[in-house]
């Protein structure tokens, strides 16, 4: 009879376990205690026995993604995210890898902090990692030559939140120029006719008037979405209205400032997301002036805070977490080569609350 693997004396290893260690602990051929530890084919159950308590004795740890590539998948995918720290971010990672988790699949994640080489060394890593996948949210339109489809490796691709047009890659985004145009109607139905536009964005330094190159597709749409807003009421856009901060706090508080100091200052403020809106309420604060009465606000993104603080912000919410299973079950269906793995544009929603002001009555006319 063969010596149980629970009984054979130790061997003396010199680096971590390997299966044909596991094989002579057992007393089996390497073919059997493969067939064992990677639960196929069929073994007597006294085999199989002695097969894991040798595995557990010697603590040996099967190589998953060795025996995965063998097979020509790895069951992970990677993601790029742009912000960890940023609510709407730390959502989509979150809902990410649960969803791949119920579909059987680990994430890879790399943070950016919407910098080009750090995305770039991010898609680097994931491809030696061999994911079958990336869902990748761009942190650049321009020196995106690396994430042509011919750079990846035959892996699939799907950009979260933002869209690359020159590369044609599939996306799943909210509707922002949509959201920027419910926004802004919000206001006119409350009488304002003077509203700016205070935007965050990660490629500039310090804070412009002039609207930069380069911005990422969901800023241009809200761009977009606030003049489309205002023309189509008649409504002048007074260049001092609008203001882009780069991201710094300092920055972001100096665009407010000086949209409140024009001679014909706003009565009320849309602000890209919730970075700005914050930076709106830190400088409200120190001019005395409340939300929802002296200014009115109107954010993007649907923050924690947003709800709870007094005056409660209203805003226009990105749909992240749908977002984000759509863009796993679309990568997903990418990897199993389904048809239909197209791009998504998922309506956004104006959640209403308290930081508007009604002009039209007579209490709050200023």
């Amino acid at each position: 009879m063969k010596q149980l693997g629970n009984d054979a004396p130790l061997p003396i290893l010199s680096a971590p376990a390997t299966i044909n260690d596991v094989a002579q602990l057992a007393g089996v051929s390497r073919a059997t205690a493969s067939r064992v530890l990677g639960d196929y084919g069929t073994v007597k159950a006294e085999t199989r026995t002695m097969v894991l308590g040798a595995a557990a004795r010697l603590g040996y740890v099967a190589n998953v993604i060795a025996r995965s590539m063998r097979a020509g998948t790895t069951q992970t995918l990677g993601l790029v995210i742009a912000e960890i720290g940023l609510s709407v971010f730390d959502t989509a990672m979150r809902v990410v890898i649960d969803s791949a988790r119920a579909h059987g699949y680990q994430v890879l994640v790399s943070n950016t902090n919407e910098e080009l080489e750090a995305e770039r060394t991010a898609i680097r890593v994931m491809l030696e990692k061999q994911v079958d996948g990336l869902i990748v949210v761009p942190s650049s339109v321009t020196d995106l030559d690396f994430l042509n489809p011919k750079n990846l490796q035959g892996r699939p691709i799907v950009l979260l939140d933002r869209t690359l047009a020159p590369l044609g890659l599939t996306s799943v985004t909210g509707a922002n120029r949509q959201g920027a145009m419910d926004a802004v109607a919000h206001f006119i139905e409350n009488g304002h006719t003077r509203i700016g536009l205070v935007v965050f964005t990660a490629n500039i330094e310090g804070q412009t008037p002039e609207q930069p190159a380069g911005l990422i597709s969901s800023i241009n749409d809200r761009i977009a979405g606030y003049y489309e807003a205002m023309a189509a009421v008649g409504l002048a856009v007074n260049p001092a209205w609008v203001c882009f901060a780069g991201d710094a706090d300092v920055s972001a508080s100096a665009a407010v400032e000086g949209i409140l100091d024009a001679a014909d200052a706003p009565t009320a403020l849309l602000a890209s997301n919730g970075n700005m809106s914050l930076a709106v309420l830190k400088v409200a604060k120190a001019r005395g002036l409340l939300i929802g009465r002296d200014l009115s606000l109107v954010g993007f993104d649907d923050a924690p805070w947003a709800s709870i603080i007094t005056p409660s912000i209203t805003v226009v919410n990105l749909p992240i977490e749908e977002m984000a299973r759509v863009a796993v079950e679309n990568l997903i269906g990418q990897i199993s080569a389904a048809p239909d793995a197209r791009s998504s544009e998922l309506p956004m929603n104006l959640v209403l609350r308290e930081s508007v002001a009604d002009l039209r009555t007579a209490s709050t006319r200023k």
